[in-house]
């Protein structure tokens, strides 16, 4: 599902609460932070807070961006369930100006934002927010098909809920060539949600360029690492963790050696995984053998792969994610490939990866 399928899905579905929170809770106006608990029971979504009276929670569902406005402590969404475990992040948790009876009513809004809220402000800067949800602009069929490459400038509002307001393109080169692929990949944006932040204006430019020729056409055992063919799609920061969603913009299949800095219990060390571990090969987006199954190996050891379009990594926040990509029957590809991740799997943070072994590395930006 693309993710600006999921993005609308996923605000149909949250809302903002029942209609008890919709009439009682004022969420432009802020009194304190909670804590909160979201759990998946099936085919609802419950919500636990801290605090008895209204609160705004932000959280994520297997990526999906969600927000609830939570009365007395506790509620429910209903949720279309994808997964039996999902992973489930709560961003935050604010108490909401309650405008019924109750205590909660006099609590008075925040006049200005505590010292850490100010710090950070300053810190960032005026360009200093880091979008929640990001991907990678789709490549109009239309350049493809001439192989043009260019840009688009584009200049957005980010509200204090972390929605893109207004965006509008202000320069681009060609012109009328990338404008609307670049509209639609800001529009799917989602930054972290401040009701006391001003909404703030952002501008940026997103490149474009077509296929390689190694891209765009299938290429042949023992040529060595593809690793030109591993794009970057979708990217969640979470704050303590960053998932990249990874895609292959190649034709030939291919399997992905990679290594990350980790996160938690690996803080400060490489944790590498590669293609045999996962048991899957990568495919371009709508291959026909997407999701088919197939054991491959010697008689001391078979594997059952599986095809897919796109696979998540998890890497430390301002940090790279560092990967070698084979074609799948490249064998002299993958035993290199094999060799540099447990060089660097397990190592301190400070070693550098492409120092680990003699196969060429690519890293993301």
């Amino acid at each position: 599902m693309r993710l600006s399928n999921i993005v609308v899905m996923s605000l149909l579905l949250a809302g903002f609460g029942t209609a008890e929170a919709q009439y009682r809770c004022d969420c432009t106006s802020v009194v304190d932070t909670c804590d909160a608990e979201v759990v998946a029971r099936g085919s609802f979504l419950e919500i636990k807070t801290n605090q008895q009276q209204c609160a705004r929670v932000d959280y994520f569902v297997d990526g999906q961006p969600f927000v609830s406005v939570v009365v007395d402590g506790e509620d429910r969404e209903n949720w279309l369930a994808r997964t039996t475990n999902p992973r489930i992040l709560v961003q935050s948790c604010q108490v909401c100006r309650d405008t019924g009876a109750g205590p909660a009513a006099a609590a008075p809004a925040r006049a200005t934002p505590p010292p850490a809220a100010e710090n950070q402000a300053a810190a960032n800067g005026d360009n200093g927010l880091e979008p929640l949800i990001a991907s990678v602009p789709e490549y109009p069929e239309a350049a493809r098909a001439r192989g043009l490459r260019g840009y688009a400038e584009v200049e957005f509002t980010v509200t204090p809920a972390g929605t893109v307001e207004s965006p509008r393109v202000v320069s681009a080169e060609p012109r009328n060539v990338f404008d609307a692929a670049a509209l639609a990949a800001v529009a799917r944006r989602r930054y972290p949600a401040d009701a006391e932040r001003a909404p703030q204006a952002v501008t940026e430019r997103l490149e474009f360029a077509p296929a390689t020729a190694a891209q765009a056409t299938a290429v042949s055992a023992g040529n060595g690492p593809l690793n030109q063919c591993v794009r970057e799609d979708a990217v969640y920061n979470y704050g303590e963790m960053v998932d990249v969603g990874l895609i292959n913009a190649c034709m030939e299949p291919l399997m992905v050696f990679g290594c990350a800095q980790g996160t938690g219990k690996d803080r400060g060390r490489w944790v590498c995984s590669n293609s045999e571990q996962r048991g899957d090969v990568l495919v371009p987006t709508g291959d026909q053998r997407l999701g088919r199954r197939y054991t491959a190996g010697n008689a001391a050891d078979f594997r059952t792969y599986t095809y897919r379009d796109s696979y998540s990594v998890t890497r430390a926040p301002n940090s790279r994610y560092w990967w070698v990509a084979c074609a799948e029957t490249d064998a002299d590809c993958r035993s290199d490939a094999r060799l540099w991740t447990r060089a660097v799997s397990g190592q301190d943070a400070s070693v550098d990866p492409q120092e680990r072994g003699t196969i060429a590395v690519a890293s993301s930006d």
